[in-house]
């Protein structure tokens, strides 16, 4: 999962031995200010952020990568199914401001941006396969792993029978991915090369995500509107499937 801000500026801290006063002194700022960062209640300016690294003693770098952050798939969640709790977390809220400001309202351009910010394929610690697989068989590693699990993602929108093949590209959310990568090693199933190459994409899940599931067939399947963010995420067929599909809703 992404660090956030806040737990990275508390590491900082830790590391420079000075306590978040002393630190907020020294970076020019007020000591309030550091409080909310260090609880996710503001989004410091990049100024800001290197002037408390520096004075943790740290320089601070940046870089960019695809956005994979579940908070933004949560988001278009809480905000489109009225199951969803009504109090979430910061991080969520402002996901949900996000989109609300980038879709107007737009249910369907909620999920798009939502699965272009959610990223399933780049989660850190997403595990990728490559080759082929049945239904029942990630349905029978998630059994055997003994944790919550859901198929989404290709699968979820063309729920094929237990023994036929997974399309492409399936997510297997869980709440341990290293539980179930032995489970799926081997066989005709491989590492994927890269992230596109993926077969079946196994990634950890908040347990918020499990809200709405339904089953068919012996197997587990998430709810519809994570479905469709994670087919449109992963792109190819299921995307332009799922595009489809939430028209009509």
């Amino acid at each position: 999962m992404e660090q956030q801000v806040g737990s990275l500026v508390a590491e900082c801290i830790e590391r420079s031995g000075l306590n978040a006063r002393q630190v907020a002194a020294r970076a020019g700022v007020s000591a309030s200010t550091v409080h909310r960062i260090l609880n996710d209640q503001v989004s410091p300016s990049v100024v800001t952020l290197d002037n408390i690294a520096t004075a943790c003693g740290v320089g601070l770098s940046m870089s960019t990568a695809p956005l994979a952050t579940p908070a933004a798939a949560a988001a278009a969640r809480a905000i489109l199914d009225d199951r969803y709790p009504a109090d979430v977390a910061t991080v969520i809220d402002r996901w949900a401001e996000r989109l609300d400001t980038w879709t107007d309202g737009d249910p369907v351009q909620i999920i798009e941006e939502a699965a272009r910010a959610s990223g399933v394929l780049h989660r850190p610690e997403a595990v990728r396969f490559a080759g082929e697989a049945t239904v029942g068989r990630l349905a029978s590693a998630g059994d055997s792993s003994g944790q919550r699990w859901a198929l989404s993602g290709a699968a979820g929108l063309e729920l094929p029978a237990f023994d036929e093949a997974v399309p492409l590209i399936t997510v297997l959310w869980c709440e341990d991915p290293d539980a179930i990568r032995p489970l799926l090693a081997g066989g005709a199933l491989r590492a994927a090369s890269a992230p596109h190459r993926s077969t079946v994409v196994v990634a950890a899940a908040e347990p918020d995500l499990f809200l709405g599931t339904f089953e068919r067939d012996r197997v587990v399947y998430a709810a519809p509107i994570q479905i469709a963010i994670d087919a449109i995420s992963v792109g190819g067929d299921a995307a332009a499937r799922a595009r489809e599909e939430i028209r009509t809703w």
